[in-house]
């Protein structure tokens, strides 16, 4: 491929070099959280279940690359993949090992199971006091909720999120990508990261909790707040608004030709830009925002008039007569139109495969360092490798494999 499309080889770092980071997760928050450390230059082991982490099923919009599932193969590069049936005590042995040289440990169990299956943080701190422990549920370990499943929809649509946009007589309106998951992998990452540093200075780890509910709320935090201050919501209209909380010019409207963003902007400017005086003082008639009805019929009154007069202009044309007027535009682009910009370049890598390259992104944090990415593990791909850096003789390593213990 073109080098000036896709770079040879994309940043990675050395930064988090010598961290060792045992990873139980599954789906995409705990994934996510570890990629993101093995991208900074972290040793992680991937720990599956001879069934596997179940993301190696889940291919989205069906694509696999050399069998691959989409969903698993770019969650998980850069890791080693050993696979143990924690239900046996022969597995729990090599489990222990690993935690005896690890760093930090991210698990996303439900809650209660990783007691029942003897790797809680009370019982592997014994093991290793300086362990850094990390683990994600959906809504926490207490309350109703807890044995719930923690799924980003589900989250989105208890957490009040996806009440924040659509109209007052249609659906509410998730976000159309896992953003509660990602959010909740910063999380984990931040905790991992944070009980790290307190370990090198302590000798002594700790546990962090951190859920996909938290990650929900902590990004709604000053709309949570202002009703939880208030007690006042604020009106779905006849409009999508791109939230509740935020009122026109705000908001994404059709052009000529496509879809503009505007994100900010003042009356008087519109007015400027539009030749049409009345835009100028429709802030200052607008009624107060205790007054929720008469509120919604300003908004979708305000909505509509910029709209007509959006419709009327072709994207571009709109980016170069507002900007200069200081107002916030972006044209709304679909995944072809974001692939095809220059911008979107130095964010783009390709990774080999046995399948094949492919094409991906490239680490969200650019350290300056540069390092060939490696594709994630096929299932137990690493097992041998790993049990022999942990000390098992060939014989061993045999007998697990023949129990099923490991493979």
């Amino acid at each position: 491929m073109d080098e000036a499309t896709v770079p040879a080889t994309e940043t990675s770092s050395s930064v988090l070099s010598g961290v060792r980071v045992l990873d139980l997760t599954i789906a995409m928050a705990g994934p996510l959280a570890t990629s993101r450390m093995s991208d900074l230059g972290a040793e992680v082991i991937k720990v599956e279940s001879p069934t596997g982490d179940f993301s190696r099923q889940w291919p989205i919009d069906g694509y696999r690359h050399g069998q691959e599932s989409s969903a698993f193969l770019m969650l998980n590069r850069g890791k080693r993949g050993i696979c143990l049936d924690l239900k046996q005590d022969a597995s729990k042995a090599v489990l222990q090992r690993l935690v005896e040289r690890s760093d930090i440990l991210v698990q996303n169990f439900r809650p209660r199971v990783a007691a029942k299956l003897g790797i809680d943080f009370e019982t592997l701190h014994r093991i290793n006091p300086k362990l850094v422990y990390v683990s994600i549920s959906g809504y926490g370990d207490e309350g109703p909720m807890v044995d719930r499943p923690g799924q980003d929809l589900l989250v989105q649509s208890f957490s009040g999120l996806a009440f924040n946009a659509g109209t007052d007589d249609g659906l509410p309106h998730p976000s159309p990508v896992y953003m509660v998951d990602t959010c909740a992998s910063h999380l984990a990452t931040e905790a991992a990261l944070a009980g790290y540093i307190e370990a090198l200075r302590t000798g002594r780890g700790r546990q962090f909790k951190v859920s996909l509910l938290a990650a929900a709320l902590e990004i709604q935090i000053q709309e949570i707040s202002t009703y939880l201050n208030t007690g006042r919501l604020a009106p779905r209209s006849q409009r999508p608004f791109a939230s509740v909380y935020m009122e026109p010019p705000y908001g994404i409207y059709r052009t000529a030709d496509g879809f503009l963003a505007i994100a900010q902007a003042r009356f008087p400017a519109l007015a400027e830009a539009f030749g049409d005086p009345s835009l100028a003082n429709l802030g200052e008639i607008a009624p107060p925002h205790a007054e929720t009805a008469a509120r919604r019929v300003w908004r979708d009154k305000v909505a509509s008039q910029i709209a007509a007069h959006i419709s009327a202009h072709r994207t571009e044309e709109l980016i170069d007569r507002l900007t200069p007027l200081d107002i916030w535009v972006n044209p709304v682009h679909s995944y072809a139109d974001l692939a095809g910009h220059p911008q979107f370049a130095p964010f783009l890598t390709e990774i080999e495969h046995a399948g094949g390259p492919y094409r991906t992104l490239a680490p969200a944090i650019d350290t300056g360092e540069r390092r060939k990415l490696r594709t994630a593990p096929r299932l137990g791909e690493h097992t041998d490798e790993v049990l022999a850096d942990l000390g098992f003789g060939s014989d061993e390593r045999q007998a697990l494999h023949m129990t099923g213990a490991a493979r």
